[in-house]
């Protein structure tokens, strides 16, 4: 009795879960975790990610292409995220200690070479097959830090 009393109350709620469109809480069967972001693996399909380049710029005018671990040291993946999470918009570049962090990090990479700025271009990559040739970017967005000031 208790077995069929407890597979109508969860038939039940499967009906009013399709009629309503919503979980009862707390209920027998869990929520449903939805895709609500554009963009997202899964409403595309296709893996995408932000991929930073940094570019330093020399007072004399040259600039180079460098890795990313000038700013951060060698370490796991996790780099990318924070790297990601620090230094994606702006907002860094008006803060006087976050551009004269930057600017110590590539002073060991450059010494005795006058810095004047570092560009952070951020390109959206989306890889629509598995071959690593395929890959589609985006528009990029630059970010521009002065650090002729930051000593």
């Amino acid at each position: 009795m208790f077995a069929a009393t407890f597979l109508w109350i969860a038939l039940l709620q499967y009906v009013w879960l399709g009629v309503q469109r919503a979980e009862p809480y707390p209920a027998l069967i869990l929520p449903g975790f939805p895709a609500h972001c554009p963009g997202c693996l899964l409403e595309t399909g296709e893996p995408s990610t932000k991929e930073p380049e940094l570019i330093v710029r020399f007072a004399d005018g040259r600039t180079q292409r460098v890795p990313m671990d000038t700013v951060l040291p060698p370490g796991p993946s996790v780099r990318l995220i924070a790297f990601s999470a620090a230094f994606t918009d702006g907002s860094f570049a008006s803060n006087p200690d976050a551009r004269a962090w930057l600017r110590s990090r590539i002073d060991q990479r450059f010494p005795g070479q006058p810095v004047s700025g570092l560009d952070i271009v951020w390109r959206t990559a989306t890889y629509p097959a598995a071959d690593a040739s395929s890959v589609e970017y985006g528009p990029p967005k630059t970010v521009h830090v002065d650090l002729g000031g930051a000593q």
